[in-house]
């Protein structure tokens, strides 16, 4: 089972990050479209996108995740061809055109669990960029003491209340820390309270993330054919420097 198979039921109820999304609907923008997403999901920033008028593909690799795009997007009036959804892998997907932006938001990229894959996938994102074309990916800071300290039991994130049943949704996340192969053994507990505050469900779901450094990401993008273009430090374009929890790469082919 993919992550995105073991999430899809859970994901758009704990996973409701919208401060990214003016800044992928702004480089969409910027570049006119088409543009594609890797990783998209239940399409959290490829239907603003759309939604936006410019025409962007959204690409994954779980059936479920896209069954729940696809019907999320039946719901809107877009003009025919705005928005597509793909199955596939991104280290070997293969499309009939090339965009002149791709991007992988929200850690997608760091579910390829090994330098091979990471570096077969930026090849094969090459191939799909036009020569002018941009590539921007999301990736988080490690922060080796957090993930020490945070290794051993679960931990609150984080609570969503249900506007219209007033139901809580508590969630937490336990991870195991693995420095020689930087992978973290994720697991995000979900619980469920009513009003009352008596618990009614509870979920897990188990995943892995490889995390990147600063100069292990840009020698990877060198290292399969990108000159770095920005590197980001947040969502607002600030400089990257050593406060910042996001490295947001923009990279172009050489």
């Amino acid at each position: 089972m993919s992550f995105g198979d073991a999430w899809a039921d859970l994901y758009d109820r704990a996973h409701t990050l919208k401060e990214d999304i003016p800044f992928w609907v702004r480089e969409a923008k910027s570049c006119g479209g088409p543009v594609l997403e890797l990783g998209c999901g239940t399409g959290r920033v490829t239907i603003p996108v759309a939604q936006a008028g410019v025409p962007i593909t959204g690409l994954d690799n779980s059936p479920a995740m896209l069954s729940r795009a696809r019907a999320r997007a039946r719901k809107l009036e877009l003009a025919k061809g705005m928005l597509k959804f793909r199955l596939g892998d991104m280290r070997d997907f293969r499309l009939r055109q090339k965009f002149p932006l791709v991007i992988v938001p929200f850690r997608s990229f760091q579910l390829l669990l090994s330098v091979a894959d990471q570096r077969q996938a930026l090849e094969n994102i090459k191939r799909h960029l036009t020569s002018e074309g941009r590539l921007i990916i999301d990736l988080f800071v490690p922060d080796q003491e957090r993930l020490i300290r945070e290794s051993s039991s679960p931990v609150f994130r984080r609570e969503i209340v249900d506007g219209a049943t007033g139901r809580r949704l508590r969630v937490s996340e336990q991870n195991q820390h693995d420095p020689f192969g930087q992978i973290i053994n994720a697991r995000t507990i979900l619980e469920e309270f009513d009003v009352e505050g008596e618990r009614r469900d509870r979920w897990e779901v188990a995943y892995q993330l490889r995390y990147l450094y600063r100069f292990e990401a840009m020698h990877l993008l060198e290292a399969a054919g990108y000159r770095v273009v920005e590197l980001y430090g947040d969502f607002n374009r600030s400089p990257f420097d050593e406060a910042s929890s996001e490295m947001i790469w923009v990279a172009a082919p050489v």
